[in-house]
């Protein structure tokens, strides 16, 4: 695994933030955001996702890129932060060359997009900032993309739902950066080693924040204190009775003129309901994620779509 030097500058600054992270007397960890003003780290990040048919794979891709995060201002009690995408790069396995060259084209046109979001003094996230930045990048982007192929109702239906998480503030802060939540998934809580922590949480699905009753452990499994850093780990599961209700939902909200029988026939194709996410972290000791790996899956027994996401500093 790779590691980078924090500001080698000053070595009793280290020492000191070390410390206020990682306690080795009482065994806890802190995870904290101690980070500079103008302050950049780049990470590697990579999607793979597939789905899951009767224990068969398809649909498989994996797209790479490449994230500048600046801290565009630190305050007693926010981080003003920025993301940088770029250097995208894709595999698509056995898809047909038309949708290769789609990716393609989606890929160059956002190259250099940029998300700014807040946290609190802790690293804890808190909103995007720039939603309507990112709304209208993302429109400008699809229009591009709907001329080059010459508006074809396919194509222009791709399009859509492959933008439809950058409409509103809503769908770009629950859908469309989950890399930034997986990076901050610690942050902002203490934590004891072998000592695993439990609770319910109300997180957020594409309706709304706040609308679905998820079970979450975390666990802190290792201390490097020669490295200043730790391993810890977190396992979500979202409530299955919830997840009916909430899929019902949104089949109503999408086929507004769906009969109940019509809506009742869907939900019993699809299935028994389930949402996890595990997420495995090794954290530096002033709140830099060094490596990340989070597996999502969504679904249900007759088909579960999977995300491996992993984000690693360079």
């Amino acid at each position: 695994m790779k590691r980078k030097i924090l500001v080698m500058s000053s070595l009793m600054l280290l020492s000191q933030f070390g410390f206020a992270q990682i306690n080795m007397e009482d065994s806890t960890v802190r995870t904290i955001a101690y980070w500079d003003y103008k302050e950049v780290n780049t990470y590697q990040i990579s999607l793979e996702t597939f789905d899951v048919i009767s224990q068969d794979t398809s649909n498989w891709n994996k797209i790479s890129y490449l994230v500048d995060m600046e801290i565009l201002d630190s305050t007693a009690a926010n981080y003003e932060v920025s993301w940088t995408y770029r250097d995208f790069s894709f595999d698509l396995g056995e898809r047909d060359s038309t949708y290769q060259y789609f990716i393609y084209k989606m890929l160059s046109i956002t190259e250099g997009s940029l998300v700014k979001f807040r946290t609190d003094e802790l690293g804890a996230f808190q909103e995007v900032t720039n939603v309507e930045e990112i709304s209208e990048f993302y429109k400008k982007a699809a229009d591009i993309l709907k001329t080059t192929f010459g508006n074809i109702p396919q194509i222009n239906e791709m399009v859509d739902q492959t933008f439809k998480n950058y409409r509103n503030k809503n769908s770009i802060e629950t859908q469309s950066i989950k890399d930034v939540l997986q990076f901050l998934n610690f942050h902002g809580a203490e934590y004891k080693l072998g000592e695993e922590l439990s609770g319910v949480i109300q997180s957020a699905n594409i309706l709304g924040k706040d609308r679905l009753e998820t079970q979450v452990y975390v666990l802190l499994e290792e201390i490097f204190p020669e490295d200043n850093d730790y391993r810890i780990i977190s396992f979500s599961e979202a409530n299955s009775e919830q997840l009916v209700s909430e899929t019902e939902l949104v089949l109503k909200t999408m086929m507004p003129n769906a009969t109940e029988e019509e809506i009742g026939r869907l939900m019993a194709e699809v299935g028994e309901l389930s949402n996890t996410v595990e997420n495995i972290s090794v954290i530096h000791g002033w709140g830099w994620p060094i490596y990340s790996k989070e597996i999502r899956n969504t679904g249900s027994n007759q088909k579960m779509k999977v995300e491996i996401r992993t984000i690693e500093i360079l």
